[in-house]
């Protein structure tokens, strides 16, 4: 099923010593399949005979090759003990020997090739048996290699291999180069194996020097074993090196990237204490925080960041009035960038009060929301009755001011946070309000205690 011809990629031999084989072609749906099969050669000393099988898998199914050998008549007899496996859009080549003694007599050398899609055959002849006629010409060639032995010195013809430089290791799933160089007669065939004999690569090389190419899997094993033989009437030279395989070391890991903050805004068309603060920001990092800061370093509210660019934090009462920066901190790793911008927090809302139901001389009095409060609560400070501009401050038992805000005329309360404690603390929150030129205090105590 297929014309008869040499096999392309090992067809250099001289044509009288080298029998026909067949090829085929099958086109499919995904991609072609053509496959050859020819001998290529009769070692009768080792008594083998050498086919050559090369099939170029065009398509996307894998394909299996299985070689046994035939009479006209007569059950096939299994010529190869391994499959040969071709990966999908792969070429595979390989030198197929055939122990004659072991395989007996038979008429041609038949290779299956199949697949889920497909099947078909190659096939090639047995080497010629050999005869009297057949005995006497080889005496009389060995007769005229050794007048030419003689004439041109036993030296260049006798067959030798100068150099096969294979490494001592090698790492499993890397490319391994093999430079090789021979003299003599003849043509040099090679095979890589495992420890175990399953085979690898092999071929017949007749260029006289070269580099052996090979991509090792990484189930080789340990070990691997590289066989060449160089056979001609003059002799036989062989040469083998075994080559340790290495685990490859594992891939170093990619440095981080450098963050970069391309563009940082704030968004919220007013920034009012109580309200939400919105931010928008381009950045390359994978982790950080958007902090909410005034002027002497106090961290007010924070958020991380995140993928889509948008932080939202909560501006607490007790800011307003005060000027702050918003910073984005970003992190990739252990390398950091900081972008910050500068805000005013405007007064929020009025709080309602029961002011307007009280006469417009009624004392002024300070009302906190409660008394004792945990870490971090919010603290209510109202003022009732008139008052002007009004300044309420939060500190401690010396007198240290720990946060302020401010109550302006026509407001009645800001907020303020508990400090952190570690044990039960007293403060005093004092309110001082201007009435023209003259100013009042008010205090009242308030007492923290951790939860």
């Amino acid at each position: 099923m297929g014309e008869r011809a040499l096999l392309p990629a090992l067809s250099k031999r001289r044509p009288q010593t080298l029998p026909y084989g067949t090829r085929a072609r099958v086109a499919m749906a995904q991609g072609d399949v053509e496959g050859g099969l020819a001998l290529t050669g009769v070692d009768r000393r080792a008594g083998t005979a050498i086919y050559a099988l090369r099939i170029a898998n065009q398509s996307a199914s894998p394909l299996r090759a299985h070689m046994t050998c035939a009479r006209s008549r007569g059950l096939p007899v299994l010529a190869y003990p391994l499959d040969v496996h071709v990966a999908p859009f792969s070429i595979a080549e390989t030198l197929l020997p055939v122990r004659l003694a072991e395989v007996g007599p038979y008429d041609r050398a038949i290779v299956k090739v199949s697949s889920a899609d497909i099947a078909f055959t190659l096939e090639a002849p047995a080497p010629p048996r050999a005869n009297a006629r057949n005995r006497w010409l080889k005496v009389l060639a060995a007769s005229i290699v050794a007048v030419l032995g003689a004439a041109f010195g036993a030296a260049v013809a006798t067959p030798r291999i100068d150099l096969l430089a294979a490494p001592a290791r090698a790492f499993a799933g890397a490319p391994l180069d093999i430079p090789y160089a021979f003299g003599g007669f003849g043509s040099m065939q090679y095979t890589l194996q495992t420890k175990d004999g399953r085979q690898l690569a092999a071929g017949l090389l007749t260029g006289r020097q070269g580099t052996l190419h090979f991509v090792l899997p990484r189930n080789a094993g340990s070990q691997l074993v590289l066989a060449a033989t160089l056979a001609s009437p003059l002799g036989t030279a062989q040469a083998s090196r075994r080559v340790l395989i290495a685990q490859a070391p594992p891939a170093a890991k990619p440095l981080a990237l450098a963050p970069r903050i391309e563009s940082f805004t704030v968004t919220s068309p007013s920034i009012v204490a109580g309200d939400p603060l919105v931010v928008h920001y381009t950045t390359n990092a994978k982790s950080g925080q958007v902090w909410l800061i005034d002027e002497t370093g106090r961290l007010w509210a924070s958020a991380p960041i995140f993928a889509d660019g948008v932080t939202t934090l909560k501006v607490p009462q007790g800011a307003a009035g005060q000027k702050m920066r918003v910073v984005l901190h970003a992190r990739n790793g252990a390398a950091d960038a900081v972008s910050s911008l500068g805000i005013t927090v405007q007064p929020g809302a009025v709080v309602a009060s029961s002011a307007a139901a009280t006469s417009p001389n009624a004392p002024l009095a300070l009302v906190l929301s409660a008394s004792s409060v945990a870490p971090g609560d919010d603290v209510i400070v109202t003022l009732k009755g008139n008052h002007g501009d009004s300044r309420v401050s939060l500190t401690d038992s010396a007198g240290n001011t720990v946060e302020q805000g401010d109550v302006p005329a026509g407001q009645d309360a800001v907020t303020l946070s508990a400090p952190s404690v570690k044990s039960e603390t007293t403060y005093y929150v004092v309110a001082s309000v201007s009435s023209g030129v003259s100013e009042q205090s008010l205090v009242q105590k308030l007492i923290v205690t951790p939860r």
